[in-house]
């Protein structure tokens, strides 16, 4: 019987090891968002499309996407065991969401409680115990995505490249997504425009 507790307990760690097949799974997976982000149109198509992707590419417990707005970091969506922050804000200084889009870099923590960066007190009523934060767009961050595991562990440096990997196709999606709601504003005010004088050489046709 003691064997049999130790081997499921190796088994255990060796589960939670992120190994060469998870990062290759993890790779097919990112090719797929990357294919469905491009027939985004919308930002909440974006964020249904990134709260999953992010969640699976690494087999994380939860996963967050994260808008900055106006110096606060908007908890725009979720994908976890349990409720995290869906549609809270936070000033970007205390939250570490806004320490990786302020220094552009990802963070990556295998005990919250041990980093001085973590706001504790609004992590403690969640699972939360390890995460990896990322920016979206390095250079000019618009927003970040989180991964988050219920138990401590140290994640992988191919966790965290699947992830920024991720991030920046999703910068390219919000930016493509701006531009299509620009055309589709300009056909529309076009259209009105058009109508509105084909409404006017009626009453001229009818006055003549």
């Amino acid at each position: 019987m003691e064997s049999s507790s130790t081997s499921a307990t190796d088994a255990g760690d060796q589960n939670d090891e992120f190994t060469d097949a998870d990062y290759m799974r993890g790779m097919e997976r990112l090719m797929r968002a990357v294919q469905e982000l491009s027939l985004a149109r919308s930002l909440p198509d974006v964020q249904r499309i990134v709260r999953t992707s992010a969640r699976e590419l690494t087999g994380c417990d939860g996963a967050t996407f994260v808008l900055r707005d106006h110096g606060k970091c908007f908890y725009a969506d979720e994908d976890a065991i349990a409720p995290l922050w869906k549609g809270s804000r936070f000033p970007m200084e205390i939250c570490i969401s806004g320490w990786a889009m302020l220094n552009r870099d990802a963070a990556v923590i295998r005990d919250i409680y041990q980093d001085q960066r973590i706001p504790h007190e609004a992590y403690r009523p969640t699972f939360v115990k390890s995460l990896v934060m990322v920016p979206i767009r390095k250079l000019d961050p618009i927003g970040a995505i989180g991964n988050y595991w219920a138990h401590e562990r140290q994640p992988s440096e191919q966790e965290v490249s699947l992830l920024q990997a991720l991030a920046d196709a999703t910068s390219v999606a919000m930016e493509n997504v701006a531009v299509y709601s620009e055309l589709e504003q300009r056909v529309r005010d076009r259209t009105s425009a058009l109508e509105q004088a084909n409404e006017e050489i009626q009453q001229v046709s009818i006055t003549d």
